[in-house]
């Protein structure tokens, strides 16, 4: 098949989904599919595309040029998207090759660009939603004004009413899609995966961040890695450390960057805990070594994101064979999940002061922590695997292409 894959940024830049469609592309090339790639290009950070990539001569790709803008300024990220998409289009004008499917990774201009590229390319196109938009920025804050939200909601609608198909990353987020009018039977659920060729527990003395950091076997770590943006709830991170400041042992440590670290930082230090630490973000080999290093991980999501956005790191966190203890709306089935195969403890939005008393039973029995994360490793390597996954991938385009 020749697959055309439309990117919402660039393997030159940092960013959640990156390792997701690094490892997609070199599994549907490695199925033998042809491969053009268009993505941005704005920080330069890294290379425009990795190297095993350029090992398949099936492979292209064009980059299209794209300023950095600040997540807090949300008209200015738009209309920047806005222009993306215009090039984007320009591009797919010139393209003479036919392609047998189209996939678009989630972007928040998706109802300009979905109709144009099944317009030009006359293909079907299947839709990767990592974050429903405008749900995920009424829900973190972003967008509050009501008559936007409308305006946005109705506008989607193009974008639902267009796509063919559509790969989701929760059973939240699938009934979510649903609720916006969308076929369920065009809808497949597809986790963020961990890569299972790579991803896995490094013993203590050898982990390289370990070392790097120099830390100690002795605390209790409780670890945070990614993106400390508008989908992360610091204000719990803030009450939890708060509750727990007097238990020296416990180390909160903080791993990345994003949007809300600046603010988040600065509480830290007014509210004197010693016990949050903060680190920056670690090269993508580092992974297993970061993830490894955690005595638990925490992900504490704001109330009403969890349908509109789900944490990739959750699979590394299970790879890694680390319990979790999360915080999001209580009746969410992404809290049920945690709870119900015993991987963690989840929680409500309101729930500190029992988030503080989990993390204190999980410091204080070790048996208990062990099975928990190895319950977390054995229901993880199933669904949560990028040998599973990237197969469900593969089987819906096939799927797309017998419907050509």
């Amino acid at each position: 098949m020749k697959i055309l894959i439309l990117m919402s940024g660039g393997f030159d830049t940092y960013g959640p989904s990156r390792h997701l469609y690094h490892a997609l592309i070199e599994d549907l090339l490695s199925d033998g599919n042809e491969i053009l790639l268009i993505e941005s290009h704005s920080t330069g950070n890294d290379p425009d595309v990795p190297d095993s990539f350029l090992a398949f001569h099936s492979f292209s790709y064009i980059t299209i040029k794209r300023k950095v803008v600040k997540k807090r300024a949300f008209v200015r990220r738009y209309l920047n998207e806005l222009l993306y998409v215009k090039k984007c289009k320009r591009f797919l004008k010139k393209l003479k090759t036919k392609y047998d499917a189209v996939l678009i990774q989630s972007l928040v201009c998706a109802p300009f660009l979905i109709p144009a590229v099944k317009r030009i390319t006359k293909t079907k196109v299947l839709w990767n939603i990592q974050d429903m938009f405008p749900g995920a920025s009424i829900a973190n804050g972003v967008l509050k004004n009501k008559f936007l939200q409308k305006f946005f909601y109705n506008l989607h609608l193009k974008a639902y009413s267009s796509a063919d198909y559509i790969t989701v990353i929760s059973e939240d987020m699938f009934d979510k899609v649903v609720e916006q009018g969308f076929d369920k039977e065009r809808i497949e659920v597809i986790y963020d995966w961990f890569d299972d060729t790579s991803v896995r527990l490094i013993p203590w003395d050898e982990n390289i961040f370990v070392k790097k950091y120099n830390l100690n076997p002795d605390l209790f770590y409780v670890q945070f890695a990614g993106t400390m943006g508008f989908n992360f709830d610091y204000r719990m991170v803030l009450k939890i450390a708060t509750e727990l400041k007097n238990e020296k042992n416990i180390v909160f440590q903080m791993i990345g960057f994003g949007s809300q670290m600046d603010i988040f930082m600065s509480k830290a230090k007014t509210l004197g805990l010693d016990n949050v630490v903060f680190l920056p973000l670690q090269k993508q080999e580092m992974v297993s070594h970061v993830y490894s290093a955690a005595s638990i991980g925490l992900i504490p999501l704001p109330f009403g994101v969890i349908g509109n956005s789900v944490p990739s790191k959750i699979g590394l966190l299970m790879a890694c064979k680390k319990a979790v203890v999360t915080t999001a709306d209580g009746k969410s089935k992404y809290i049920k999940m945690i709870n119900d195969n015993k991987i963690g403890f989840g929680f409500s939005t309101d729930s500190a002061k029992d988030v503080a008393r989990a993390i204190i039973q999980l410091r204080d029995d070790a048996n208990l922590l062990k099975e928990l994360g190895q319950n977390g490793y054995d229901y993880g390597k199933t669904i949560y695997s990028r040998s599973y996954n990237t197969q469900k991938y593969i089987k819906l385009f096939k799927k797309i292409f017998k419907e050509e």
